[in-house]
């Protein structure tokens, strides 16, 4: 009998994927910083360029699954301060930072 592997990509691997599917829907998206490689966690600012802002952040729920929650929504100006905090606890955060009019970011689809 054979265990099924647990297999996780890197942050790094994630990130480029990511940024290569919003990039084909031609949605802008920056690393604002780039953090650990392998197991950074990654928070995820989507700007509709009207001065407010949501990021979002990973969560592992009880059952093991991954899914992308809001962490906080709210002016761009609060947001930006949301995240400089969250880069000051964790320095091998990850911030990515999407700017489209319409809100869309696919995070749903990149659960992995």
């Amino acid at each position: 009998m054979h265990e099924q592997a647990d297999i996780r990509i890197t942050s790094e691997i994630w990130v480029a994927a990511y940024r290569a599917k919003l990039e084909k829907q031609g949605i802008p998206i920056f690393v604002n910083k780039a953090g650990d490689k392998t197991a950074g966690s990654i928070l995820v600012k989507v700007s509709k360029m009207d001065s407010f802002a949501t990021l979002y952040h990973r969560i592992l729920d009880t059952s093991g699954q991954r899914y992308w929650e809001v962490f906080e929504s709210d002016t761009e100006e609060h947001i930006n301060q949301v995240v400089k905090k969250q880069c000051l606890f964790d320095p091998d955060l990850w911030i990515l930072e999407i700017e489209d009019p319409k809100g869309r970011h696919f995070l749903q689809e990149f659960n992995f």
